[in-house]
């Protein structure tokens, strides 16, 4: 009987340890090398674009995308909410999905709209008139006609609409809806013109921007009110025990917009500031009119963020800086590119960046997510949280993003 022989257990031990040396050596290896490409990456923008077109494939290319077919002889009005572009045309507005696959068609008795978009709500109007409708998905949530003429419209992410009204015995009227279309509460202002509002993430809350133009000073205010407390008072009562704060705006700054993002802080653009107001205490984000520095665009439509474009001449050519703050922590990312920037278009975490045949979409971090080139000029852009929609004459190009 032949007898088999056993291994010595400290040779295996020691083939065991030098396998795991092998492989922990292999994985450090990898690991120093796709360090040192991140590091290059950050740091080489000729190594960064190449890794950007040719190995993470950010680039899009003209006609190699899926397309919505339109008719140049045509009008239209064109949106982005929720998973969907939207298509008004001769009252009938037509939803696409990201593939160009029509989804829906609704009667929307609209010529002259104003728009406002939200999560998964699109909330049209007709400008300086009564009609009004709240869109959710691919329906009509309602529709109402609303005494007064409406010269601005505002939903939040859970379908609560504020709209400020004109042409009635006050110089403006904010009237409150909830995601029914139930109407609940009215603020009238006799003595000012409201020039923005937005209603707060948990609904409880809505703030508005004043600006009184009694005697030789134009003075701005933003007001917040507890949506509660107003519900509860009579209309008889006065509103103004419901207001929780007031921030009165410096002489020389103009209100221009206001925008509930994260934690209800309110974000207000002003035409020298953008600032960030927190229980009544206002702080400056970004300064619009920096003594050397060419502002050429700023906003704060964005989740978590408010920005401006930088422009300055380098040797023969224009270099603009995307500053984007981080209105929470005031962190600054910063993204940079070699051209005149034309427009731009912002929505959650994304900024669209056109630059005439050439559209940069880049993140909050102030990385690029996509780049798309065309051999025309682009006309318009429209983004929602997926996918964005490049507009030409005749057609509207899907950007998956």
């Amino acid at each position: 009987m032949k007898i088999i022989g056993i291994n010595n257990p400290e040779e295996k031990i020691k083939e065991l340890n030098r396998k795991k040396i092998i492989i922990s050596i292999f994985i450090s290896i990898v690991f120093i090398i796709l360090l040192v490409m991140v590091c290059i990456y950050i740091g080489n923008k000729p190594f960064r674009d190449f890794m950007d077109k040719y190995v993470l494939m950010k680039n899009v290319v003209e006609n190699n995308v899926t397309s919505i077919e339109l008719k140049e002889s045509e009008s239209y009005s064109i949106y982005a909410y929720d998973k969907y572009i939207s298509v008004l045309n001769q009252n009938t507005l037509v939803g696409y999905n990201s593939s160009g696959k029509q989804e829906y068609e609704l009667e929307v008795e609209i010529t002259n709209p104003i728009v406002d978009t939200n999560n998964r709500f699109l909330l049209i109007a007709e400008k300086e008139k009564q009609r009004i409708y709240l869109i959710s998905g691919n329906n009509i949530v309602w529709k109402k006609d609303l005494e007064g003429n409406i010269s601005r419209v505002s939903v939040n992410k859970n379908g609560y609409v504020s709209v400020i009204l004109t042409g009635t015995t006050h110089k403006s009227v904010i009237q409150v809806l909830d995601a029914s279309g139930n109407t609940l509460f009215k603020t009238y202002l006799a003595n000012s013109i409201a020039m923005d509002s937005d209603i707060s993430y948990d609904n409880k809350y809505l703030s508005f921007a004043e600006i009184s133009t009694n005697g030789t000073m134009v003075q701005s205010m933003i007001k917040t009110i507890s949506i509660q407390k107003t519900q509860e008072k009579n209309a008889s009562e006065s509103i103004s025990d419901s207001i929780i704060y007031t921030v009165t705006s410096p002489n020389n700054s103009t209100v221009l917009n206001l925008k509930y993002q994260d934690n209800n802080k309110l974000i207000c653009m002003y035409d020298n500031s953008i600032t960030s107001i927190q229980e009544g205490k206002e702080e400056e984000l970004i300064n619009l009119e920096q003594a050397g520095q060419k502002i050429v665009f700023a906003d704060m439509e964005l989740s978590n963020f408010a920005f401006r474009i930088l422009e300055k001449n380098v040797l023969l050519s224009t270099e603009s800086s995307v500053e984007l703050v981080n209105t929470t922590s005031k962190k600054t990312n910063i993204y940079t590119v070699d051209s005149v920037i034309k427009e731009v278009y912002a929505y959650d975490d994304c900024i669209a960046l056109n630059l005439g045949s050439e559209v940069h979409f880049i993140g909050t971090n102030g990385w690029l997510q996509k780049k798309y080139n065309s051999s025309h000029e682009v006309r318009k852009i429209v983004m929602n949280s997926n996918f964005a929609g490049v507009i030409y004459r005749d057609r509207i190009e899907i950007i998956e993003l």
